[in-house]
């Protein structure tokens, strides 16, 4: 099932809704998340006779607990990493999971699709979705590490990396779910724009400049539709607030990157198929060594 499916199926409106979790290549450590309905409030994973543990069992052996699984793409018959995660506090629906390179779960930096299973009786009762982000090292393998897009780079290149320093917002203008959706929704353009010379994911996009033109046109197209959606401007003790007035002008902004990026797909599609005709052009003419005649 598609991850924005799996989203919807989960009661989330929006994939803003849909948590992540940070954590660095090659790193060693343990991460949390707290399981939430949509509305925001926990699950109490004792309704589902899910109690606290102070250590995972074995995945094959799983009968009351929390399955965390993980895969470079939604779309992918394999899964990449999956282990069973702690309870921390069943009432209020805190997990732990540990990550290490030799589980894979922080061997390659990328973007990845991921989801908390609640498991009861020995079967998925709920699936709980949520992105895994895995910054890239210098100490990781160059296939592993050497080509992935990161998110800090996306904010640094937007100068979206402090919220004081966006006095008007008092808050970041993107936030890392949204950054991590539209860098695997550039690549899906990639991988479904005809002709098919090569498929990406979101950990080995190698043309890493067109994809943050791709990835900030797609956050700006995004953010002007939502303020669009709610442009009420308004009046208040004489003043007047106008703070969805923009959405114009990130419309124009996220159009000129997306236009790039689709323009540049484009060429090197277009480029790379021409290369792939040579490669294999032969020759409508081949010598017969026998007998000294020559056959076409």
């Amino acid at each position: 099932m598609p991850f924005n499916q799996t989203c919807t199926a989960a009661g989330y409106t929006t994939l803003r809704d849909v948590p992540e979790i940070t954590i660095d290549q090659r790193a060693v450590g343990t991460a949390r998340l707290v399981l939430r309905w949509p509305n925001g409030s926990v699950i109490d994973l004792t309704k589902f006779d899910i109690i606290d543990s102070s250590s995972a069992s074995s995945s094959s052996a799983l009968v009351d607990g929390i399955r965390v699984v993980v895969k470079e793409m939604p779309g992918d018959n394999v899964v990449w990493a999956s282990q069973d995660a702690d309870v921390i506090d069943a009432d209020e629906g805190v997990i732990e999971f540990d990550y290490s390179p030799t589980d894979k779960f922080s061997s390659r930096a990328g973007i990845f699709t991921a989801e908390a299973q609640v498991v009861q009786d020995s079967l998925t009762r709920k699936i709980y979705p949520f992105f895994l982000v895995v910054n890239p090292s210098l100490s990781g393998q160059s296939q592993d590490s050497n080509q992935m897009l990161s998110v800090a780079e996306i904010r640094m290149t937007l100068r979206d990396v402090d919220p004081e320093s966006n006095f008007l917002l008092d808050e970041l203008d993107f936030k890392t779910n949204e950054i991590a959706l539209m860098i695997r929704r550039a690549i899906d353009y990639w991988n479904e724009t005809p002709p098919p010379v090569g498929s990406y994911k979101a950990t080995n996009f190698p043309y890493r400049y067109h994809l943050s033109l791709g990835v900030i046109g797609q956050l700006h197209q995004m953010a002007s539709v939502h303020k669009m959606r709610n442009n009420l401007d308004y009046s208040a003790g004489g003043v007047t607030v106008e703070d969805t007035l923009k959405w114009q002008q990130y419309e124009t902004i996220g159009t000129r990157y997306w236009d790039e990026y689709r323009k540049w797909v484009r060429q090197m599609k277009y480029q790379k198929n021409i290369e792939g005709g040579f490669a294999h052009l032969q020759s409508g003419y081949n010598r017969q060594l026998s007998g000294g005649s020559y056959s076409r």
